[in-house]
């Protein structure tokens, strides 16, 4: 990695570079997708964050954020979206906001985090397929990866969870 990557908190300045970032990997018509629905309300305060230049601190390189969701009454984050400016995937910076954003998760006690994403990338922050744990989470569409992932950021929280329940969105 050549640059030194900086993670911050998201200021209201940066929302058109992000539109612009997460339209670029997504696509214009990403809002149509089921992981929407769960990010209709607010994302969590102090897990909006973005990665950027040390010596530019202005321009945003990648993004992520976390939204509260649901299971049996039990209050979960959903990862996503995470995206990076297309010049700049594959040299760590999503990779540290996802590191980053988990650790901040965990030190506000959160408890489970779930991510409809590729299980071959987020298998690295010990996220793991649902029919791994004999889990089944239905969600009220399809998504576009196929399966839910989960992680545990607390030892055995994962136990809380039913075998069988639905993933639903904050109230």
């Amino acid at each position: 990695m050549d640059h030194k990557i900086i993670v911050r908190e998201k200021k209201e300045t940066d929302n058109d570079q992000i539109e612009n970032i997460l339209n670029k990997n997504f696509g214009e018509n990403r809002h149509q997708r089921t992981v929407y629905l769960y990010r209709k309300k607010s994302p969590i305060k102090g897990l909006s964050l973005v990665s950027c230049l040390n010596e530019d601190s202005n321009t945003v390189i990648g993004t992520i954020t976390f939204y509260r969701t649901l299971v049996s009454n039990i209050n979960c984050l959903l990862l996503g979206p995470l995206a990076v400016s297309v010049l700049f995937q594959g040299k760590g910076f999503g990779k540290i906001l996802v590191k980053k954003g988990l650790e901040i998760a965990t030190q506000k006690n959160e408890t489970i985090c779930f991510v409809s994403g590729k299980y071959n990338y987020y298998k690295e922050f010990d996220f793991f397929k649902l029919s791994s744990k004999n889990l089944i989470i239905h969600t009220p569409g399809d998504l576009t990866y196929g399966e839910l992932l989960v992680k545990e950021l607390k030892k055995d929280c994962i136990n809380l969870l039913p075998l069988k329940a639905q993933l639903l969105p904050e109230k």
